[in-house]
């Protein structure tokens, strides 16, 4: 009787199982890759099938003749050196070393595009001889106006979401604080939120398109990590932290689609992709921690221009990969 009672209960079992296998829904799902190997061996492709995705333009938007205008470090200056060795139109906009907080970039946009800066920054900067002293712009602002009113495309790289501020005026400092001006009492060290952060990235498209209605504004977050931090908690923390604000500032922003405004996700390609090369993504060619490895960032111009360039303007680019043998 029970083999009877047991035959049929797995009779059951096996019809209903037949139309309707127990699983949760995964229509339209993203996976992540699933083998590390394919990461090194299919680098390029990994890049542009797994990183990428929902972060291009549906057609290319520049030609060899566009001006690219960098903003910020990391991505950004990495993006002028490799168009430049191309033959490509591409410029730099002069600012103080190492400046890529959301506030500094607002703060120096807003003098640029109105002649007027916003209040909430205090301008500083270290010479190459190492003096600190308050930046001043090496051209008339009406200059930098014009490069932005005339470029094709803006590439804007934020990297810091800590800042010191001064308690009785709220304005944040671009970079650190000169140690002759430093006052307990007054200046205090924090991390920006991700609201402030977003609010300031709204506000810089909003001041390049002023002047600018149509070039493609690309934002890149960088994945070279914090060199320090005054928090009280290890700096790996305090980066990861640190980088997550901004990662989600940039997101919410994103989502609310802004027009002719895209994300190019170099940070992740570095921190979640580097992660599984045999060569590493950091220092291959300085053995320096937080220099990210040349060969990964060739990968991820290549990329980009493939993307964001017409396919005559890629077949004439040929991108010098330092350190990395010809084929």
């Amino acid at each position: 009787m029970n083999r009877v009672v047991n035959a049929r209960s797995r009779k059951k079992r096996s019809t209903r199982q037949a139309w309707a296998e127990p699983r949760w829904h995964q229509a339209g799902v993203n996976l992540y890759p699933s083998e590390r190997a394919l990461f090194e061996a299919e680098l390029g492709r990994v890049i542009r099938e797994q990183s990428i995705v929902g972060h291009v333009p549906d057609r290319p938007l520049l030609d060899a003749t566009d001006d690219v205008i960098t903003l910020g470090s990391c991505f950004a200056g990495e993006l002028t050196t490799f168009l430049k060795r191309a033959g490509f139109l591409s410029r730099r906009i002069f600012m103080p070393e190492g400046l890529n907080t959301t506030y500094a970039m607002l703060d120096f946009i807003s003098w640029c595009v109105t002649g007027e800066a916003t209040g909430d920054g205090f301008r500083y900067e270290r010479l190459e001889s190492g003096d600190i002293r308050e930046w001043l712009p090496q051209r008339k602002r009406e200059t930098y106006a014009a490069s932005i009113a005339e470029a094709g495309v803006f590439v804007l790289t934020i990297g810091l979401a800590e800042v010191w501020q001064d308690r009785e005026t709220g304005g944040v400092f671009w970079h650190g604080i000169p140690e002759e001006i430093f006052d307990p009492d007054r200046h205090v060290f924090r991390l920006t939120t991700v609201e402030e952060n977003a609010d300031n990235v709204r506000r810089i498209v909003e001041l390049v398109r002023q002047v600018n209605a149509d070039a493609p504004i690309v934002l890149t977050l960088s994945p070279v990590p914090l060199k320090g931090t005054f928090r009280e908690l290890a700096c790996m923390s305090a980066d990861c932290v640190s980088k997550s604000v901004l990662r989600v500032a940039i997101d919410q922003v994103m989502t609310e689609a802004p027009r002719g405004v895209y994300y190019w996700p170099s940070f992740e390609i570095v921190r979640w992709a580097g992660a599984h090369f045999s060569w590493p993504a950091y220092g291959l060619d300085d053995d320096k921690a937080r220099h990210v490895s040349r060969r990964l960032v060739a990968e991820i111009v290549d990329a980009f221009v493939e993307s964001f360039y017409t396919p005559e303007a890629v077949s004439a680019l040929q991108v010098i990969r330092p350190g990395v043998p010809p084929d």
